[in-house]
């Protein structure tokens, strides 16, 4: 069994290390194609009300479970086969540099929202943050930069290296939204969150390939 594993694991790395990824917006109109909650549950469908007055999908959570690495509040996932795997695969050569989406909570607080992008078994993998919290009770497109050289981005390795950061680059897997726990709170806060329009978008006219022996860039470690 084990053999047989490794061999499932080689081979599902090797596909997505080898496959080429285009421009893509996963928009919901047609239900929730298998994205996840944080908990793995189903999402909720939302026929219409999202930023552009279409369809989205919601979760909700307890901002207090969030752990040291924040709260995950939205899975796509190869695995599950989460927009039939239009997300999956070689973004380093594919020239895929930003991931945004529509956002919206209603937590009462602003709230620090961050993506994480990782490997089809969940590793390897990196988180980026945004630069300002996100207000409740509007929508709002977010944005995140997945060049190496973002100081908002943190490689899940330390010391943080290009072999690193190209590993998850180049075997995209998993998409997840995730959320921080609030400073100072310390009981229940159960918010509902909105997610539309999730898109990959290349770099306008160019392949960004990280070459190894670049220069490695200090991150900026959470709290």
């Amino acid at each position: 069994m084990k053999a047989t594993m490794t061999l499932i694991t080689i081979a599902a790395t090797a596909f997505a290390a080898s496959a080429s990824v285009t421009s893509f917006t996963e928009n919901f109109e047609s239900g929730a194609n298998n994205w996840l909650s944080g908990s793995h549950a189903p999402l909720t469908w939302n026929a219409t009300g999202a930023l552009d007055g279409s369809a989205y999908v919601s979760s909700s959570a307890d901002l207090n479970a969030a752990g040291p690495f924040g709260l995950t509040l939205f899975r796509g996932e190869s695995n599950q086969n989460a927009s039939a795997g239009a997300f999956v695969g070689n973004y380093l050569a594919s020239g895929i540099t930003t991931i945004e989406f529509d956002f919206r909570h209603d937590a009462g607080i602003d709230l620090g929202i961050a993506l994480r992008v990782s490997g089809p078994f969940n590793f390897p993998g990196f988180g980026v943050e945004q630069p300002t919290l996100i207000a409740s009770g509007q929508w709002v497109r977010l944005s995140y930069d997945l060049s190496f050289f973002n100081p908002l981005l943190t490689l899940e390795t330390f010391p943080p290296t290009p072999d690193f950061y190209n590993s998850v680059m180049e075997a995209v897997g998993n998409i997840q939204v995730s959320s921080f726990r609030p400073d100072g709170l310390t009981t229940p806060l159960i918010a509902n969150f909105d997610l539309d329009n999730i898109s990959i978008v290349p770099a306008p006219g160019s392949i960004a390939i990280l070459g190894l022996g670049c220069l490695t860039a200090s991150r900026r470690r959470r709290n």
